[in-house]
């Protein structure tokens, strides 16, 4: 089963994303054959870093995961906030494409079609269940160039 075209909707894909479609999209991005084990470690690790962040979870006295630190703890209804679980997997996904490819990722701007860094990044993010790839990309960019620009200044 290959899956190097885009997702889109009303295709329904197993998620989270499976390593055997993980290597597809690598192959599909058109990573070099010698980089593509070390841009597969690189983005299995932002995976799991990602899974590992985005569940709240507490830990009991005998360090297993419990769903509440006490009896007397309602943490708030409704889905927290993943943006930091989504910082990790495109921090990740940015690392594999330096490591792969030797440049630093581009994204597009609003009008210009997609960069071939984009399009690989919204095929993992898609099939691990993420949406919004575009205003996601925006929101990280925009965060890191602040951050660049802030610690330029010092």
């Amino acid at each position: 089963m290959q899956l190097t075209g885009l997702v889109g909707r009303g295709h329904k894909y197993q998620m989270p994303i499976s390593p055997l479609q993980l290597q597809d999209q690598i192959r599909a991005a058109g990573f070099p054959i010698g980089k593509r084990p070390q841009v597969f470690g690189t983005v299995t690790l932002g995976l799991q870093s990602y899974r590992d962040y985005k569940t709240r979870s507490y830990y009991g006295s005998k360090g297993t995961a419990v769903k509440k630190p006490t009896a007397v703890h309602h943490p708030p209804v409704g889905r927290h906030d993943q943006t930091g679980a989504r910082t990790l997997l495109i921090s990740a996904l940015c690392r594999a494409w330096m490591e792969g490819f030797g440049e630093e990722p581009t994204l597009n701007n609003k009008k210009d079609p997609d960069s071939a860094f984009f399009n690989f990044a919204f095929q993992v993010m898609t099939l691990e269940g993420i949406g919004k790839v575009h205003k996601h990309l925006e929101a990280y960019w925009s965060e890191r160039k602040k951050t660049w620009l802030e610690n330029d200044q010092t």
